[in-house]
């Protein structure tokens, strides 16, 4: 029971009302049609007995807060075949979300304590209701371009590091983007040519838009990667291009042996 595709959870942070937030979610439901067999969004609120000042977790509560998550999850799942997307931490509280069966609800307004067991000594509060279409997935738990983008920038770098990188070294980075009419790729050529990346002729594209590479030299340390993308985007969205994300090869041994392609 839960999910019937490979998860894939992954966080980033962002600010809800003008407070920091820390959002956890399931990448693969984003992309997947909301199911018909659960309608229903059940959003369990548990509130931190010692938040930091920012509203986020505390370390000294990870590891309670952890096993609530963990063992609400799996109760919830095998009590009424729930569906784990995601959490939102912000303001003192966590969220977690699940969607549910229809026929479920007789049961968690009957007895949710129950399904849920132990609390570990917090104090639990939840509110059911219909969302057919998956829109707080969607809308309230999904990353923005920019957030998406982020996180893969956090694992493209893990897997540089895993081979041994020296992220402080310049290499050529690469970049690809589809966008939906020529004109709005050349458009983007002036652009971004005039932040200093060296731009290939635009291409037709297998699905009859036009492809464009582009190409600077960057270092990965530092947090570059996601102030170059978030230059890129700048661009892009606001033309309707479609970011097909960046690679680079991999430098182990600045002024040694030949670089490795990532």
């Amino acid at each position: 029971m839960g999910a019937p595709w490979t998860q894939d959870f992954d966080f980033y942070l962002s600010t809800i009302d003008d407070k920091r937030a820390s959002i956890v979610v399931d990448l693969a439901a984003v992309g997947q049609e909301p199911l018909p067999t659960h309608p229903l969004l059940l959003a369990v609120r548990v509130p931190m007995k010692r938040p930091r000042e920012d509203g986020l977790r505390d370390g000294s509560e990870r590891e309670d807060l952890g096993e609530i998550e963990d063992r609400f999850t799996t109760r919830l799942e095998q009590g009424v075949d729930a569906i784990y997307v995601g959490r939102i931490m912000v303001d003192g509280s966590i969220t977690l979300y699940y969607y549910v069966r229809a026929e479920a609800r007789a049961r968690i307004e009957g007895d949710l304590p129950g399904l849920l067991g132990d609390s570990n000594g917090y104090v639990v509060k939840w509110a059911l209701e219909e969302d057919p279409d998956w829109d707080h997935l969607t809308i309230g738990l999904a990353p923005d371009p920019y957030a998406r983008q982020e996180i893969w920038n956090r694992r493209i770098l893990h897997q540089f590091v895993s081979r041994g990188d020296a992220l402080q070294a310049p290499r050529e980075v690469d970049h690809v983007v589809v966008f939906p009419t020529l004109e709005n790729a050349v458009l983007a050529i002036e652009k971004l040519e005039h932040a200093g990346f060296r731009v290939d002729p635009p291409r037709p594209s297998e699905d009859g838009g036009h492809r464009l590479e582009f190409h600077r030299d960057e270092i990965l340390a530092d947090g570059r990667p996601d102030e170059f993308v978030t230059e890129v985007l700048d661009v892009v969205l606001a033309l309707d291009g479609d970011y097909d994300g960046w690679g680079a090869m991999v430098v182990v041994n600045p002024g040694g042996g030949p670089p490795a392609e990532a």
